[in-house]
């Protein structure tokens, strides 16, 4: 599990994840999240809009905007699986908590549409 840090505007609702040695050479939106990857489609940054509610949603968990503030750093891995990126963000707090996204991979074409 990589350390990725974290920066949190509670004005705005975002939380900046980004492994700080890495760079990135593109972007892509999808939703309240934004991916940011190197040319070989590695993940090197994640922004979550509206994080305190998207975060809360989808760990089952109550996340304010002060608990998000207090946020350093989080433990981030990434597992692909044929065309989806999982992605598995912990996050140090008074309990950790974990939260999964999955996303369809950048460069993926699927062998059903290969064929068509």
């Amino acid at each position: 599990m990589a350390k990725f840090k974290a920066d949190y505007d509670a004005e705005e609702d975002m939380l900046f994840l980004y492994n700080e040695t890495r760079r990135s050479s593109g972007s892509v939106e999808l939703g309240e999240i934004v991916i940011d990857f190197t040319n070989k489609g590695d993940i090197v940054a994640l922004e979550i809009f509206g994080a305190s509610q998207y975060l809360s949603e989808i760990t089952n968990h109550r996340l304010t905007k002060s608990a998000l503030s207090k946020i350093r750093s989080a433990g981030v891995s990434f597992m692909k699986k044929r065309g989806t990126t999982i992605i598995k963000i912990l996050f140090p707090l008074e309990k950790e908590i974990s939260a999964t996204i999955a996303i369809q991979n950048i460069n993926y074409r699927s062998p059903i549409l290969a064929q068509s």
